[in-house]
């Protein structure tokens, strides 16, 4: 039985909320443990700073997991609010067998060009090595990522979005123990330091995967052992995915490339972004959950053909999204000095944390815009439009404005928060351009098997 959705952003947001929240935590945990590491051992100075150029590094590629995840979010949602669920259920299993093998891809992929990577975008000779460490971990950890978030992409189309909660939450507390043992050596374990976190993920990843398998069985009566390959399935999450994949690649690209302006400033502010963008991830969540559900929604509304419910629900989320993460913000600013002190005892890492975060709320304004209403864009089929503003905004805007703010004006590392802010606020407004202007109207998924 399908379990009924309802169209209640709050209700459905919620658990997202939840789960995006222990999903963070999970990496600000690994940032706070090794930190801690760092402090401890004088042989692991720059163990921050690695995890900073590793992470960027693998999210280069990661983000082609989610052609799938992305596809098969919006198709299951309109098929479900069209009553299709054979037309569901073949596109879940497809996509299983779809990550499975993008999921090897990007391990070899990584595995085999990780250290030519670091060269190119400069990172310091002395973290090289400890940065392959916790790249090779997480890069064969990327591959259970690749199939759990396609069954979990599945699981809240249906509307289990609680489950999917509930996974997450256990998979942070598996986590944290991992890391005790692993960074550590605890209980008979090596003490494997920056190595250890990313052991610990792959674990935990593995584990989680596995919990996948069972809540796809109970929720949705589907094996993962009766995964098969259907050619019209593959198709619609393809034309969703690829799109919202090579957007999210261009992302990664941008940073890919300003991360070489930042590793010219020194160790002391790789280390100041990493710490800035654990901070800024507890933001952007709110934005994100949002999307999230608001794009489930939409689906359905698109499926059920009901077009003027999707536009007034994703302009009020869009609204509420704005609110909730200039709250945030403004909070997080008065928290700021005890967040930092929390994390770092070095005071221009400090200082160049306060300057950074005087100007996040334009960052986080446009960034809300962007993500609620894209997500809407692909969820109604709209899905060229938001890459090629991508690759406009992000290459052309992005990169050109955080160099001439960090190189010609001198801003250092604040100069590559206020370029990320220009594009955000561009691509915002564009996406809320074309969101007023419904050309997004009939560009449903599922119809054309009816027709």
């Amino acid at each position: 039985m399908t379990k009924k959705l309802q169209k209640n952003i709050l209700i459905l947001t919620f658990p997202i909320f939840i789960e995006l929240l222990f999903f963070i935590l999970m990496g600000s945990v690994d940032t706070f443990m090794i930190s801690g590491y760092e402090k401890a051992n004088a042989f692991a100075v720059g163990s921050v700073a690695a995890v900073g150029n590793a992470s960027t590094v693998i999210n280069l590629f990661g983000v082609l997991i989610n052609i799938v995840s992305a596809g098969i979010s919006v198709v299951v949602s309109q098929y479900l609010g069209a009553k299709n669920e054979d037309g569901a259920k073949k596109t879940i299993l497809t996509g299983i067998l779809m990550q499975v093998l993008i999921g090897l891809l990007i391990a070899a992929t990584l595995l085999i060009f990780g250290n030519l990577l670091f060269k190119l975008i400069d990172t310091p000779v002395e973290i090289q090595g400890l940065s392959y460490d916790y790249l090779f971990y997480t890069a064969i950890s990327l591959f259970f990522v690749a199939i759990s978030n396609a069954i979990s992409s599945a699981l809240r189309a249906y509307g289990h979005t609680h489950e999917v909660m509930i996974t997450v939450i256990a998979a942070n507390v598996f986590n944290i123990l991992f890391n005790f043992i692993f960074i550590y050596g605890y209980l008979g374990a090596p003490e494997m330091g920056v190595a250890g976190a990313a052991v610990s993920t792959m674990l935990m990843r593995f584990f989680t995967m596995l919990i996948t398998f069972v809540l796809l069985k109970k929720l949705i009566g589907l094996s993962i052992t009766k995964i098969r390959y259907d050619r019209s399935s593959m198709k619609k999450i393809v034309k969703v995915g690829l799109p919202s994949a090579l957007e999210n690649m261009t992302y990664n690209l941008m940073q890919f490339v300003i991360l070489s302006f930042v590793n010219k400033l020194g160790t002391e502010m790789i280390t100041a972004r990493t710490y800035v963008n654990t901070v800024l991830s507890y933001i952007f969540l709110f934005s994100a959950s949002f999307a999230a559900g608001n794009a489930i929604i939409t689906g359905y509304y698109i499926g059920e053909e009901d077009y003027e419910g999707a536009y007034k629900n994703t302009l009020k989320t869009t609204a509420m999204a704005i609110g909730v993460v200039t709250i945030a913000t403004l909070a997080v600013n008065l928290l700021l000095p005890l967040i930092a002190n929390a994390l770092t005892d070095n005071p221009l890492i400090i200082k160049t944390m306060r300057q950074i975060f005087l100007f996040v709320i334009l960052l986080e304004i446009g960034r809300s815009l962007n993500l609620v209403i894209i997500q809407a864009l692909r969820a109604a089929g709209d899905t060229t439009f938001p890459l090629i503003m991508a690759i406009i905004s992000m290459l052309g805007i992005g990169i050109t404005a955080s160099y001439l703010f960090t190189n010609s004006l001198q801003l250092g590392l604040l100069g590559i928060y206020l370029g990320i802010t220009c594009d955000e606020f561009f691509r915002g407004v564009t996406m809320l351009i074309r969101w007023f202007k419904k050309v997004w109207m009939h560009k449903s998924l599922v119809k054309e098997t009816a027709q």
